[in-house]
């Protein structure tokens, strides 16, 4: 990637970063249940923290006491919420990311076409070294492919469906 798309993409990672900051401020919460009965034994009151089926039960008098409010019943699948956002982001980012390396008036289109080749030939560097190293652990370790995870297995096919890609993308690009 170039140092333009490395730029951007931290850019936009900060941004996102500083919102999520920004909304655990507005959160009012505070755990209490720490010094609870001086803090020794179970608690004295095996009933206070029972699930009460019915709203009057509640004393609501003494539930907002020295600031702290009673907080709304909302259904939270973190998991799936965050997963989705994240996703969103992501892809927006990326979308926005072209759109701003392609009209970014820094550099000329073939400077940019430069850069990025010479920045995918280091991160190449690097790949070979990683692959290198392991071809020379696995050989001196006598680590047979039957030892590798199942997800291991997986991901070698799908890395090289992926290099051969990427080898026809640069042939188009080259020519």
């Amino acid at each position: 990637m170039s140092k333009f798309l490395l730029e951007q993409l931290e850019e936009r990672f900060e941004e996102m970063e500083s919102k999520e900051t920004l909304q655990e401020d507005e959160i009012d919460e505070a755990n209490v249940t720490g010094n609870m009965d001086g803090g020794a034994g179970p608690v004295k009151t095996p009933n206070a923290f029972a699930k009460s089926q019915d709203e009057d039960d509640l004393d609501t008098d003494h539930i907002e006491v020295f600031g702290y409010k009673k907080s709304k019943k909302t259904k939270l699948n973190t998991e799936s919420k965050s997963m989705k956002k994240l996703e969103d982001k992501l892809e927006s980012l990326i979308e926005a990311t072209y759109r701003d390396f392609k009209n970014d008036d820094s550099m000329k289109s073939h400077q940019k076409i430069n850069k990025s080749i010479k920045e995918i030939n280091r991160m190449m560097y690097q790949v070979e070294r990683i692959v290198n190293q392991n071809t020379k652990l696995k050989t001196e370790m006598g680590i047979s492919n039957e030892q590798y995870w199942k997800s291991t297995q997986k991901r070698f096919s799908k890395i090289s469906e992926r290099m051969l890609k990427v080898a026809r993308n640069l042939k188009e690009l080259s020519s």
